[in-house]
């Protein structure tokens, strides 16, 4: 995402040659005027910037159409040893074309090797650029990559964190300097780094969540708090202190945060219980549809069957069309009641206890009413729901014993 599209169509040049422009001879085939054996001369010893450059990319067409000459490992040389960065640049625009395969061959093993000691940040930045098109070659440079991360210009330490995303947790060595990135002066960088962080699986993986949270709380930019809030879901720590952040990220005033807070405590099952009450009050009271139906997806996650079976008061009124007129919230709330069975509720159909026999026939009652419902997906869920309910499961047969 933060590849330019300028670098982006140079690289797709190599792939969409004319089969015309390369000649049948070869051993030494001419490309627009020049042998191969020329342009390979002129790649190493030509006078100008321009010229070695023309000839770079020149070598890495012939390349694409004849292999037999070897040309892209003219193109590696001159990676490795130009004096200027600017050809030096333009070598690694021409191996970011590569096909996979040629990029495992000949690419990456020059890619990372000369990202460790080249010195010129538009050049490393070419070089990360190549590399991050294929993850593989992002994971194997992990070394390499992370110096990157203190480069004194902002798209190399941008390029340099989306690289390091990309190898996944084959990264995680490079988590303790991502975090200072954190709070960078360019906000590009911290969002990188947020979007880094969050799919390396560093090993002080609580540490890194607490401090995305407390950093939640205090952000006022969207595109940060967003970031932030992904990273967490996925790092998946469900500390005392992420908790709290998302739970106050519930009342946020973007729709994205609030919603964004209410998924990510839906992953988190029991470990969001302290954040049940502001889930139920997001579930009944907010402006935005679709934050109320991940509301009481969450709510049912952190209370668990027994925890739904005690708030099914509150819970049946909001069934009704009247009271809840978004079909989609009413569906979440049957789900999650359908969700309790026989084990949980069923079986209290059958209770001496003439209270939790009642409260029990009332949730049926409740769900027969939907069975009118004025969408049909609410009258199948709750006709789904009273199934489950009421119906016994089988008894489970052991697959060891003998018929």
């Amino acid at each position: 995402m933060f590849v330019t599209a300028v670098r982006v169509v140079s690289a797709c040049a190599l792939v969409v040659l004319a089969g015309s422009e390369v000649s049948a001879d070869d051993k030494d085939p001419v490309y627009e005027g020049k042998k191969f054996s020329e342009w390979a001369s002129i790649a190493q010893t030509g006078q100008s910037v321009r010229q070695r450059s023309l000839a770079i990319d020149a070598l890495g067409k012939i390349w694409i159409m004849e292999r037999r000459t070897g040309a892209i490992e003219y193109v590696t040389t001159v990676l490795r040893s130009d004096k200027s960065a600017a050809v030096r640049a333009q070598a690694a625009i021409v191996i970011a074309g590569l096909r996979e395969e040629d990029m495992k061959q000949y690419g990456a093993p020059a890619l990372i090797d000369v990202l460790k000691t080249e010195k010129e940040s538009k050049v490393r930045k070419e070089i990360i650029a190549a590399m991050v098109k294929f993850p593989v070659v992002c994971a194997a440079g992990v070394e390499s990559l992370t110096p990157s991360l203190k480069d004194p210009e902002p798209a190399v330490r941008i390029a340099a964190a989306e690289a390091l995303a990309l190898a996944g947790a084959m990264a995680k060595s490079a988590a303790p300097e991502l975090i200072p990135l954190l709070k960078d002066t360019t906000k590009s960088v911290r969002v990188a780094a947020v979007y880094a962080l969050g799919r390396v699986t560093p090993e002080a993986g609580t540490t890194v969540a607490e401090t995305m949270a407390a950093m939640l709380s205090a952000e006022k930019d969207l595109d940060i708090r967003r970031e932030l809030l992904a990273s967490i879901g996925l790092l998946a720590e469900k500390s005392d202190p992420i908790v709290k952040a998302l739970t106050v990220a519930l009342t946020d005033a973007e729709d994205e945060v609030r919603r964004g807070a209410a998924r990510t405590l839906g992953t988190f099952g029991a470990a969001a219980a302290p954040a049940v009450e502001d889930l139920f009050k997001l579930a009944t009271t907010d402006k935005t549809k679709d934050i109320r139906v991940d509301a009481v997806r969450a709510f049912g996650s952190a209370l668990g069957p027994t925890g739904v079976k005690a708030r099914l008061k509150e819970l049946r009124p909001l069934l009704d069309p009247s009271k809840q007129p978004d079909f989609e919230v009413r569906l979440a709330l049957v789900e999650e009641i359908a969700a309790l069975g026989y084990d949980h509720l069923g079986v209290d159909l059958m209770s001496p206890d003439k209270g939790v026999k009642a409260e029990a026939l009332e949730t049926i009652v409740a769900l027969r009413l939907r069975l009118a419902d004025p969408q049909v997906k609410v009258r199948e869920a709750a006709g789904i729901a009273i199934r489950k309910i009421e119906k016994k499961p089988e008894p489970k047969k052991d697959p060891e014993k003998k018929q």
